[in-house]
This record gives structure tokens, C-alpha cells and sequence, in this order.
């Protein structure tokens, strides 16, 4: 639960991971020559050569000096390759062109709409759409700023895929959220509060952001889910039917290209 709430993706975390690296190389010099002390300046014996035991001396300190900057250098490198926190989830950006016919082009002010239809799968509505509602939520609310549309497969009025959507368009709250989290930390919290395992990232296609799937107990057994995020929405799709995690990420993707406008 602990690890769970701690960003690894963050900027505060990897500057942790430079300051970390950082301290044990100075610990390091220090002690180098605190240790070092007695053995770097020699003493003269009795009837002995003042001039070489300086020479000594100073051949001595040379070589601690030459020990130094390589701790201090290889320090600066493992911190340098510490540093690597991942974009806000706001900062995420379209990446290519959308195929003709689902939805907006990259790029372009966005609006999520769920579709009517997408590949084999129907949204239920009416009577049908509210008793499922109903019935999966049991007395509770939907929780704020949340859409849920409820998909048929096979026209028998049981859903077979559920999709639960927030946008900035309808729930401002969400751009202060993304502005503080990575999508990395997003699915971390999302797929740990859903028990999923087995949880893989997929491409996500030319909206960019990300797109991940996993698999969680559902009541005949596992079922694939998948969400999928960019800079100003955050989605859940459940799959009812068995598949597996590819097939339920190119179902996601597809649901995703077709609702974005």
C-alpha cells in the first residue's frame, strides 16, 4: 500500500535518486580522507631527507586527489542516469494521424463521446441500459465526474463490455490531477485498487498517452481490463467475454479512437 502511493515516476522522486547517489559519494571523500590523514602526511626520521618526505607527501595527497574525482565523476554519471522522471500526464501528446472515420485527427481539441456502435459491440440504452446500471452500481452512486455506457454483443441485453470515462470536459477536477501524476502512476493506482495482475502496456495508438490492459477476478473467473490515458482523460473498459490481453487492447483502442471527437 505504501509502495502503491509513492510516485517513482515523479520529478521530486528521481531528484531523491540524484540526492541519494549524490550523498553516498560524498560520505565517501570524506571518509577517504578522514582515513587518510596520518598515512598522507608523512613524517621525517631521524637523519632522513626533509625534501623527499615532501615529495612523498605530496605524491601521496596527489593520489588521493586522483581518487577523489573519480568517486566525485562516476557519482555525477549514476546520478546524471538517476534523473529520469516521466512527463505529467498532462504533458502527454497526440502522436500521429487517427484512420478515416474514427474520430478527430491528432492534434485537434478533443471531445469524448461514447459511440453508438464500435467493431461487433452495441450500446444498450432505454430500460435495458438502466436496469444494468442498476444493477451493477446496488444502491450506490456513480462516482462524480465518471460517464459509464454499457456495450452488447450478442443482442441479449446482458452487457458484455462496460467503459467508464472522465474528460476534462465535463470534470475540470481532472486537469489538476494530471498536472501531479505520470499515466505510469495512473494504471500503478488504477490496476492496485482493481486487484488486476498480470497487468502489460500496449501502444496507444495516435492519441498518445498510454493504453494498458491486465486481467482481474470476475464472478465466472478472469476478465481483461484495459484503461487507457492521455493529457485530459482517463478511461476503464471491462470485458466480460474471454480474451486475451492483446485482443482486449486493440478492442480498447478501437472504442478509444471511435469516441474521441
Amino acid at each position: 500500500m505504501i509502495t502503491a502511493s509513492v510516485d517513482t515516476t515523479s520529478q521530486s522522486y528521481a531528484i531523491g535518486q540524484v540526492v541519494g547517489v549524490l550523498s553516498v559519494a560524498i560520505v565517501a571523500i570524506v571518509l577517504l580522507w578522514r582515513l587518510t590523514r596520518s598515512w598522507r602526511t608523512p613524517s621525517t626520521p631521524a637523519g632522513g631527507d626533509p625534501a623527499g618526505t615532501l615529495r612523498e607527501e605530496r605524491k601521496r595527497r596527489l593520489l588521493i586527489v586522483g581518487v577523489t574525482v573519480l568517486i566525485a565523476g562516476g557519482a555525477g554519471v549514476k546520478a546524471a542516469a538517476s534523473y529520469n522522471p516521466e512527463p505529467r500526464a498532462s504533458e502527454s501528446v497526440a502522436t500521429g494521424p487517427v484512420p478515416e472515420g474514427q474520430g478527430a485527427p491528432a492534434g485537434t481539441p478533443r471531445s469524448v463521446v461514447l459511440p453508438d456502435s464500435f467493431a461487433d459491440f452495441q450500446l444498450m440504452t432505454g430500460e435495458a441500459a438502466a436496469r444494468t446500471e442498476a444493477a451493477m452500481l446496488a444502491g450506490r452512486k456513480l462516482p462524480e465526474g465518471w460517464k459509464t455506457g454499457f456495450y452488447d454483443k450478442d443482442g441479449d441485453d446482458d452487457f458484455d463490455l462496460l467503459v467508464s470515462v472522465r474528460s476534462a470536459e465535463w470534470d475540470p477536477k481532472i486537469v489538476n490531477e494530471k498536472a501531479t501524476k505520470s499515466i505510469t502512476q495512473e494504471f500503478r493506482d488504477f490496476f492496485a485498487g482493481a486487484k488486476a495482475h498480470d497487468v502489460t502496456r500496449f501502444e496507444p495508438g495516435p492519441y498518445g498517452g498510454g493504453l494498458s490492459c491486465g486481467l482481474a477476478q470476475g464472478p465466472d473467473g478472469d476478465q481483461a481490463m484495459c484503461a487507457w490515458s492521455d493529457a485530459t482523460t482517463f478511461a476503464a473498459v471491462r470485458i466480460v467475454h474471454p480474451t486475451t490481453l492483446p485482443d482486449a487492447a486493440q478492442l480498447a483502442l478501437t472504442l478509444r479512437n471511435t469516441a474521441t471527437h
